[in-house]
């Protein structure tokens, strides 16, 4: 998912552990009262009541965030991850003023387990699993003496130590029931552990599955959207193409006209034969659109010789740009075939047409061998394709120029070529040179010569 969507999913992510705290905090609250007020438990309520208080202050923080992140500030999962880690905090410290593991409330370490499973990546879900297990840990040795409630198991006798005074029934049934109690205490901590462990293992299968689903369900949306605007260019350019038929047949006569004219004027013939070529060009790509138009099928892919296509298309692509350079180094591996159409042609004529606006140099088209893959690489000494052009065919978004006008070669590449399950990439060669690169499947993935 591209960044926006991600950072909107931060943002709901917070805007939930804030809600979940301010409930939690309401709750602190009152059970520190009932349970200090009724029951006349001898609670620290100080300290417990200022754990509360900076809980109360980091929901303000919180919330100063979330008003940050609806103006598109970035929230990411290590800030979420370091909120349930403040949440772990204070309810361990909430905990060891309140009779450490005799507390009930000890459980609700393993909602920050769930959490955590839910909206974090599998490793801060573990951090958080060993954190909230090491605290378990700790309060089961250590806490804050309250009357009548506290019980650790750093306090409680040993079955050994109880063996050893079996002559004493009264004292050993007394302490039989703390050995009982001790048992009891460890048993709650192992049973934490496992439903911890169990948790995240299962949990964050299950996370993973949804973002899964999302991340496909966003793909598909995008496709759909880049086919719809391929199927509007589509019906665009049909009436385009029929529009513009006419006018260049009366071009192209007229140029035939002037060249028989001026059939001995060394001067202006070449400008003239440029002329025809180029009005011929426009004619014949008119002449394509229209026959797709009127019948589909011959648009049908064929399995055709990386090579021999290479070469026919630089040779036209040469005959149509006579003042610019292309260079051709192709893989000398013969009968490697891949699946290509006049869109693949299209494809690759537009990625030249963009090397050759930008680069004073001579352009390369190389083809290598890459597994079971063909790379068709355009390489050029422009500047590079900038970062943001990139981020966006990625995310199968329009793109723009600096003056807000839509370039629909580069997003058309992307998404042809994605089609036939190909891939568009950009890098640079070790030369420094900026470059294209087309990776196509290839369907006969023989070494031994033959077509």
């Amino acid at each position: 998912m591209n960044s926006n969507l991600e950072n909107i999913t931060q943002n709901k992510n917070l805007r939930l552990l804030f809600l979940l705290r301010n409930v939690a905090i309401v709750g602190q609250l009152l059970s520190v009262s009932v349970a200090y007020w009724g029951f006349s438990l001898k609670l620290a309520v100080e300290p417990m009541l200022v754990v509360i208080g900076l809980l109360a202050l980091v929901n303000v923080f919180t919330a100063y965030r979330l008003k940050q992140g609806a103006n598109r500030l970035e929230l990411g999962r290590q800030e979420v991850f370091i909120q349930l880690l403040i949440d772990v905090l204070a309810l361990s410290v909430l905990i060891y003023f309140s009779g450490g593991i005799s507390n009930p409330f000890i459980g609700f370490f393993i909602l920050q387990v769930v959490i955590a499973a839910i909206l974090l990546e599998p490793i801060y879900t573990w951090l958080i699993v060993a954190i909230t297990g090491c605290a378990y840990l700790i309060l089961s040795y250590v806490s804050y003496d309250v009357a009548g409630l506290t019980h650790s198991m750093a306090s409680m006798p040993s079955v050994s130590s109880i063996a050893g005074h079996a002559g004493h029934a009264g004292h050993v049934g007394h302490q039989v029931n703390d050995s009982s109690f001790n048992l009891h205490l460890h048993g709650m901590f192992l049973g934490y552990v496992i439903v911890a462990v169990l948790v995240a293992f299962f949990v964050v299968r299950m996370a993973n599955n949804l973002r899964e689903r999302d991340q496909e369900i966003y793909r598909i949306q995008q496709q759909a959207y880049s086919e719809t605007e391929i199927m509007k260019l589509g019906m665009l350019a049909a009436g385009a193409a029929h529009e513009l038929g006419t006018p260049l047949n009366a071009i192209q006569l007229a140029t035939d006209e002037l060249k028989a004219s001026l059939d001995g004027n060394d001067e202006v013939q070449p400008t003239l034969n440029l002329l025809a070529r180029q009005v011929s060009r426009c004619c014949q790509s008119v002449n394509d659109l229209m026959t797709v138009v009127r019948q589909p099928r011959a648009m049908n892919a064929s399995e055709v010789e990386i090579n021999q296509f290479l070469l026919s298309l630089s040779e036209n692509w040469n005959h149509l740009n006579p003042t610019k350079q292309l260079e051709c180094h192709l893989d000398a591996t013969q009968g490697l075939k891949v699946v290509a159409d006049k869109l693949l042609s299209q494809s690759i004529i537009n990625l030249l047409d963009n090397a050759a606006r930008v680069s004073d140099e001579a352009i390369q088209l190389i083809s290598r061998i890459d597994q079971n893959t063909i790379e068709i690489i355009v390489q050029d000494s422009g500047p590079g394709m900038p970062e943001e052009v990139q981020r966006k065919l990625k995310n199968h978004m329009p793109i723009t120029d600096g003056q807000g006008k839509v370039r629909l070669g580069l997003f058309l590449v992307n998404t042809l070529v994605q089609r036939i399950g190909g891939a568009l990439s950009f890098d640079k060669s070790s030369s420094g040179k900026s470059q294209v690169i087309l990776s196509i499947p290839v369907v006969d993935n023989s070494m031994n010569g033959e077509g």
